[in-house]
């Protein structure tokens, strides 16, 4: 199963009698030359410049700062572990370690180790967006492209695309319906002002100007999942004709009777994770938390989830 082996990360690749590379970048070989075999690939001293990254890279945006922090850790210590690239034409193409790259051009190193492999365009695809899901660095949005392209690059289908990458295919479905949101609110996904939780609620609305609307009026508000979640019910009772209280009073009674803001975040977390609504309901004698599944497959999957926690 590719999922299980990429599980370890780049350890399978490097697996097969590795020889570690010089710690200090002073120490490095100042030419391109083999420093090590890794089951059977070479370790190469690569100049920076021969490599590119790859277009099946799902990760749009790298924090300056954590790169600067790796820069450093690269001066005062080298690249402890290779990159991973491989040969396309007569350039090198990043697999995975794309980070390391632009990190150890920042520390000013012109060179760096790199395990070279014959990889297809669906192995790459695959070990890059494995790469960042495992280490947690991409956004809800970054992750519903990085299944879609998967996809696409892989014929599959979700359930399929979730064996791959160790999600349950309920998961990977949520992700991606995220895709079918206007691209400002996507955005703000994107950007962190809309927690996928809120972006999901939004779905429920009927056309891409009231999610827009909605999605402003959250973020002015600061709206909790909860609380928008009562604004989408008042908006879908308004628009059959059932008596309701306005959207703006029906968020703001969600919020009110001092519940913590703790307790929503909880209660989204939950929700994400477990991928199906939850309801978390709080007293210092007695809590609850309900967790609502549709049918006997969806219970089974989440008492699976919860088992393995």
């Amino acid at each position: 199963m590719v999922d299980r082996r990429l599980g370890r990360g780049l350890d399978f690749f490097l697996s097969g009698g590795r020889q570690s590379t010089p710690a200090n970048p002073a120490q490095a070989p100042t030419r391109e030359e083999s420093v090590s075999k890794a089951g059977g690939d070479d370790v190469m001293m690569l100049e920076l410049s021969k490599l590119a990254p790859s277009p099946f890279q799902p990760r749009k945006h790298i924090d300056e700062a954590e790169l600067q922090t790796l820069a450093e850790s690269i001066r005062a210590s080298g690249i402890l572990q290779p990159i991973l690239a491989r040969r396309v034409d007569d350039r090198f193409e990043i697999v995975a370690g794309e980070r390391r790259w632009r990190a150890a051009k920042l520390a000013g190193l012109s060179q760096a180790p790199v395990l070279v492999r014959a990889i297809t365009d669906q192995e790459s695809a695959v070990f890059g967006l494995v790469e960042n899901l495992q280490r947690e660095d991409l956004n809800a949005i970054e992750k519903a492209q990085g299944f879609q392209l998967l996809m696409s690059k892989l014929s599959a289908t979700q359930e399929e695309v979730a064996k791959k990458v160790g999600f349950e295919r309920s998961t990977v479905a949520n992700f991606l319906r995220l895709l079918d949101l206007p691209e400002p609110i996507q955005a703000h996904v994107s950007r962190g002002t809309l927690s996928m939780g809120h972006a999901r609620t939004l779905l429920a609305l009927p056309d891409a100007e009231t999610m827009v609307r909605s999605a402003e009026e959250c973020i002015r508000q600061g709206w909790s999942v909860r609380a928008l979640e009562a604004q989408v019910k008042a908006a879908q009772e308004a628009s059959m004709g059932a008596p309701s209280t306005s959207a703006p009073a029906a968020a703001a009674n969600a919020k009110s009777k001092g519940r913590p803001v703790w307790l929503n975040e909880v209660e989204e977390s939950l929700r994400d994770n477990l991928s199906t609504p939850v309801q978390v309901r709080y007293s210092a004698k007695r809590s609850k938390i309900v967790i609502e599944c549709a049918g006997r497959a969806e219970f089974e999957r989440v008492l699976d989830r919860l088992k393995n926690a």
